[in-house]
Order: structure tokens, then sequence, then C-alpha cells
């Protein structure tokens, strides 16, 4: 085989190698956005999920302090008559 022709065949092997590289990372890249778009999907639900759960606690620390409010009124506005 002449120089000429073993510098082609390495070249050849080198851009296959290179190839083959990069397909690899694209793959893993794809991957990774995958997980990424995984985790944003996950976040974005338990954000959601959390304001709700936040309005729930806000909500009922509000009818019960209403509640506690009413009852507290209510006792104090009873008056036991003298004897």
């Amino acid at each position: 085989m002449s120089e000429p022709d073993n510098y082609i065949t390495e070249d050849a092997e080198q851009r296959e190698l290179l190839v083959s590289n990069v397909l690899q990372l694209q793959s893993q890249l794809r991957a990774l956005i995958s997980r990424v778009d995984s985790a944003k999907s996950e976040h974005h639900s338990l954000l959601t999920e959390n304001q709700m759960l936040q309005k729930y606690i806000n909500n009922s620390l509000t009818s019960t302090a209403v509640f506690g409010a009413t009852q507290t009124n209510t006792g104090a506005s009873i008056v036991k008559p003298s004897d």
C-alpha cells in the first residue's frame, strides 16, 4: 500500500470514529433533554398542586377564624340573669 492510500484510510477511520462519537453524543443529549422536559412537567404539576393546597389552607384558616369569632361573640353575648 502506498503512503497516500494509507492517509486516506486513516482519514476515513477518523471520520467514522468522529461520526460515531457525534451520534452517541446526540443520543445522550436527547436523553438529557427528555429528562429536563420531564422535570419541567413535574415541577409545573407540583407547583399547581402547591398553589391549590395553599388556597385550601388559607380558606380553612379563614373559615376557622370566622367560625371561632362567631362562637366567641355568641358566647360573650349570653348574660345570665342575676338571682
